[in-house]
């Protein structure tokens, strides 16, 4: 993360944190079922890297009031927000790439996050291997984001790539999962977007 990627956030974000979460509804796709997931495992602590406007964290928090959350964000607009959103988790500042995740609960989580965060990180070789870093030992980290949209014809694949590109975002693909060995790989229809598990 540059301070250059971090003021672009902290800009669009300004303009966007209120209703970020309803316009993000209609193209953030999997990430409930990637929710429903997680709640069928057996952890008591998380940590989800990007959470925005605490969105996710919040609907964890409602199904599993007894676990312990936390976040890591980069963004100070969003982490304000999140913070209001989620007075019950502990969420502080730091880069996917380089923060000290097992500080944010101080112990290193059973379970990490990223929820259409990885897409807009700067180096996301070095997000993952920070995740897989901090994971308590048998933990997983799980990420869903945008695929190669390769399910989608020519046209709109194309104006949905340009349309991500304006905002730093880039699809996470497949050989970048399959190389940090990712225990689980998955579509969703067309191949909008990827669901990946690791684990420590």
């Amino acid at each position: 993360m540059t301070p250059e990627h971090q003021a672009f956030l902290d800009r669009y974000y300004r303009l966007t944190h209120h209703v970020y979460d309803v316009s993000r509804k209609y193209f953030l796709f999997g990430r409930d079922p990637l929710l429903h997931r997680l709640l069928a495992g057996d952890w008591t602590t998380l940590v989800e890297i990007g959470p925005g406007t605490g969105r996710n964290l919040a609907r964890l928090h409602g199904r599993r009031p007894g676990a312990t959350l936390g976040g890591m964000e980069a963004s100070d607009v969003m982490r304000a927000h999140a913070r209001r959103r989620c007075p019950w988790a502990r969420i502080d500042p730091g880069f996917a790439e380089d923060g000290d995740i097992g500080a944010v609960l101080g112990v290193p989580p059973q379970r990490i996050l990223m929820s259409y965060c990885l897409s807009m990180v700067i180096d996301p070789d070095r997000a993952i291997d920070n995740a897989r870093r901090h994971l308590a030992p048998g933990g997983e980290l799980w990420i869903v984001d945008f695929a190669d949209l390769a399910g989608l014809h020519a046209l709109p694949r194309r104006a949905m790539r340009k349309f991500l590109a304006a905002f730093h975002v880039e699809a996470v693909p497949d050989d970048l999962l399959h190389h940090h060995r990712a225990n689980l790989v998955e579509h969703g229809p067309l191949r909008y977007y990827v669901v990946a598990r690791f684990t420590a």
